[in-house]
């Protein structure tokens, strides 16, 4: 244990030069009384939440001072438990992004490879590496596409991504607003049950034991894409874990294509940000980075009819979602397809990352991630359980089982490279 908090500090600064998990670190001030929820936590916040009198930049040099009036209520909730805001992480620019780059403000680098630099995942990145890399025990992230559930998968943590508008999203710079939601990201999902519990102001019913529950297995020839071998290896580990603890499995294709919710929810998405963003993109495309122009390219080109057609097609996707899973059924799936690949080898143009994180936004749901192993790499690989909305208390009563059944997400990258002069 280190000797001082400057100690502390200057190891904390160290590893962040290393790792890029944060975009500013502000000073830790005096925590509250020990009977507050959250008394002793150090919690990030991505750079889009708002604390009052800090610059939250959105991840963009545009935004580079601009300094919030106000706290997010998620943020305040926080603070009023009893944490302590150690600082805002980066996060991909206007977070329009899932690998986790961006060029301007800097990328976070993925903890669990010293010789290779791969990605973290976004747009959340680095609230997924501080919370890896142990220099927090939680973070709160976003998700618009995936964007806590991506990086959590590739980071090796748990993330939930919450019922849309369960937690209040003012003082959250937008993206997309009908797919924005606010989420907890930590070490465990206990712990995203105890931040959950503040962020939303509700109370938990205690966890149920996993016996009886209902668990749809999301057939392999419904996946979107094809994953890695790791990943597959994983569910399948995960499926004996399960039944093991007593759950009710069968396996189930839903009545849609996942690929094209995707594609609708991409259509969808950046039609909103067009919307946020498009009069200041009109005014100085150059101000964007060169992959946010692209987005926003295609975004001014989109169809209307396209768009209108896509708004349709969303709806009637929620009800067949609706209607195929139940309230009391939890569909367990691949959070992204592969583990974390290196940081050169991927382009922001191809295949998008979300391929299995997308759709539960499009669709309204709400999912959680969880560490499930490791590939041949060496590197985290994940499980994404999804439930309606409303249905978080039963995703995290099942991650809190299958954690105290397996110890994925009690590892620990081992930082010696980062730090080690």
């Amino acid at each position: 244990m280190m000797g001082s908090s400057q100690t502390r500090q200057e190891a904390f600064d160290v590893l962040n030069d290393a790792l890029h998990a944060f975009v500013r670190v502000r000073p830790t001030g005096q925590f509250s009384m020990a009977e507050s929820p959250l008394h002793g936590w150090n919690i990030a916040i991505k750079d889009c939440f708002d604390l009052a009198g800090d610059i939250a930049s959105v991840g963009t040099p545009m935004f580079a001072a601009r300094r919030a009036t106000r706290t997010a209520t998620a943020v305040q909730r926080l603070l009023d438990a009893g944490a302590c805001i150690v600082g805002h992480t980066q996060m991909v620019e206007l977070a329009f992004g899932g690998w986790g780059i961006n060029a301007a403000m800097g990328t976070p680098r993925n903890p669990w490879d010293g010789r290779t630099v791969r990605v973290a995942g976004g747009s959340s990145s680095g609230s997924a590496v501080a919370v890896a890399a142990r220099m927090v025990p939680a973070a709160l992230g976003s998700d618009t596409a995936g964007s806590i559930r991506m990086p959590g998968a590739l980071c090796g943590i748990t993330g939930l991504k919450t019922t849309f508008g369960l937690i209040p999203e003012d003082g959250v710079f937008p993206l997309a607003p009908s797919y924005d939601s606010v989420g907890p990201m930590a070490q465990s999902a206990d712990d995203c049950a105890r931040l959950f519990e503040v962020l939303t102001a509700t109370r938990l019913p205690p966890m149920q034991a996993p016996h009886n529950s209902r668990l749809l297995v999301l057939d392999s020839a419904a996946y979107p894409v094809p994953v890695e071998p790791g990943v597959q290896h994983a569910l399948d580990a995960a499926v004996n874990v399960f039944t093991r603890l007593g759950t009710h499995l069968s396996k189930s294709s839903p009545p849609f294509a996942l690929a094209d919710l995707t594609r609708d929810a991409g259509t969808l998405i950046g039609a909103e940000a067009w919307t946020v963003h498009g009069a200041r993109f009109e005014m100085d495309p150059s101000a964007f980075g060169a992959g946010l122009q692209r987005r926003f390219e295609q975004a001014r080109m989109a169809d209307s009819g396209s768009i209108a057609a896509a708004r349709g097609a969303r709806v009637q996707a929620s009800e067949r979602f609706r209607r195929w899973l139940q309230a009391d059924e939890v569909l367990l799936l691949p959070t992204v397809h592969c583990s974390a690949p290196a940081l050169d080898s991927v382009d922001e143009r191809g295949s998008p990352l979300g391929q299995f994180t997308r759709w539960v936004n499009h669709v309204g749901g709400c999912a959680l991630t969880l560490p499930a192993g490791f590939d041949t790499l060496g590197m985290p690989v994940a499980i994404q359980l999804v439930g309606r909305a409303g249905t978080e208390a039963r995703l995290l009563a099942l991650g809190s089982a299958f954690q105290q059944a397996t110890d994925w997400h009690r590892r620990v990258p081992d930082l010696a490279w980062a730090t080690d002069p």
